[in-house]
C-alpha cells in the first residue's frame, strides 16, 4: 500500500513539474527581445517612443529583416492609439545586410527615401537607426540606398554619420 502511494505521489509531482516546464516555454516564448521605436508628436516636437516586439532569437542581420518589416507595416492599433506612427513607408524593402564588428550595413531600397519633408525624414532615419541597434550586439549601423553608402539623406540634405555609432548619442532624439 505504501508503494503505491509514494508512486501515485512521484507522478503527481513529475506531472506538476512538466506542467511548470510548458508554462515557463511558453512563457519565454513571449518575453519580448527587441525594441521597434516610433514617432511620438509631443505637439511642437517629435521624439521616438520604444516598444517592444518578440521577433525570436535571430543573428543581427536575421533580425534587422523583421525589424525594417515592423517599422514598414507600422504601430499595432493599440499603439496608433496613444498616438504612435512611423515615418517609414511601407513599401520599404530591406535589400541585403551585412554585420562585422559590431556594426550592421543595411541596404534599404529606394522606397525608404521617397516623399515626407525634413521632420519626416528625421524621424524615418531616428526610427531605423534606433530600432536597429535593439538588442545591444549592434553598436553601429552604416546605411545603404539600392546598393549606394548614404552620406547625404533625401532632397533636405540630412546629413548621415558613417558609420552612425549608438553609443555618441545620449537619450532618444526629440526634434
Amino acid at each position: 500500500m505504501r508503494t503505491v502511494v509514494l508512486r501515485v505521489a512521484a507522478l503527481a509531482l513529475l506531472l506538476l513539474l512538466s506542467l511548470v516546464g510548458v508554462i515557463a516555454v511558453r512563457t519565454l516564448q513571449r518575453v519580448p527581445d527587441t525594441v521597434v521605436y516610433f514617432v511620438s508628436d509631443r505637439g511642437t516636437t517629435f521624439t521616438l517612443e520604444g516598444v517592444n516586439r518578440r521577433l525570436g532569437r535571430q543573428g543581427p542581420s536575421e533580425r534587422a529583416t523583421a525589424q525594417v518589416a515592423a517599422l514598414a507595416h507600422g504601430p499595432t492599433a493599440d499603439e496608433a492609439a496613444r498616438g504612435l506612427r512611423s515615418n517609414v513607408p511601407a513599401d520599404t524593402v530591406l535589400l541585403g545586410t551585412a554585420f562585422a564588428g559590431g556594426t550592421l550595413t543595411v541596404d534599404l531600397s529606394g522606397a525608404f527615401e521617397r516623399g515626407g519633408g525634413t521632420a519626416a525624414m528625421l524621424g524615418r532615419l531616428n526610427q531605423l537607426f534606433y530600432t536597429l541597434t535593439q538588442p545591444g550586439d549592434v553598436s553601429a549601423v552604416r546605411l545603404l540606398l539600392e546598393g549606394v553608402p548614404v552620406s547625404v539623406f533625401s532632397a533636405d540634405g540630412l546629413l548621415v554619420d558613417d558609420p552612425w555609432v549608438r553609443g555618441e548619442r545620449s537619450g532618444l532624439p526629440v526634434w
